[in-house]
């Protein structure tokens, strides 16, 4: 990796870490610099301003959902539920101790929700997807949303289930996915 992508991703990762670990409030560009272990200086040159860093940190957290959706696809069988599968294991079968997916989003809501419109686009297009396969819309949707729904509670830090309560969850809502395969 060279020095520049290098800066890049150490300046990501440490205003990741400030929201994580202090709140989205205190995600400054001069907190997020000494965390990186770089000058404010080094670190304009690469975000300029802050919604510049929160936007990279939100393009960062919609290339890993893809990522896992993808690798979630190549392993998967063929089947008419191989995407509403792949959608639902992308965004909840993850190492939720060490993934602070949420942090990106909470940051940037609470600085500017108009920054969010990339995470919005890219919730449309997988459910327009999932929408015009071979599955009925509503056991497409459906599914897809519940997969959502805990995996916001566990962004947010409301989620009340049990590791193993969570597993059951999941493994029924795949369960739910292949069922739906009757249009």
């Amino acid at each position: 990796m060279s020095p520049r992508a290098s800066s890049y991703n150490a300046i990501v990762d440490a205003a990741k870490d400030i929201v994580v670990e202090e709140g989205a409030a205190h995600m400054t560009l001069d907190a997020v610099a000494a965390r990186a272990g770089i000058s404010k200086g080094g670190l304009l040159h690469h975000f300029p301003t802050k919604e510049a860093l929160l936007e990279a940190m939100v393009e960062r957290l919609i290339g890993a959902r893809e990522e896992s959706r993808k690798k979630a696809l190549d392993e998967l069988p063929e089947s008419p539920t191989r995407e509403m599968k792949a959608y639902i294991i992308s965004g909840l079968l993850r190492d939720r101790k060490t993934d602070c997916a949420g942090a990106p989003i909470l940051a940037v809501l609470a600085y500017n929700p108009k920054l969010a419109e990339p995470l919005r686009e890219i919730i449309k297009k997988r459910y327009a997807e999932l929408a015009s396969g071979p599955v009925k819309f509503e056991r497409a949707i459906i599914p897809a949303l519940a997969a959502d729904g805990l995996l916001f509670h566990e962004v947010v830090s409301l989620s009340p289930f049990t590791e193993e309560e969570r597993n059951k969850i999941i493994e029924e809502l795949l369960r739910i996915a292949d069922e739906g395969i009757a249009r």
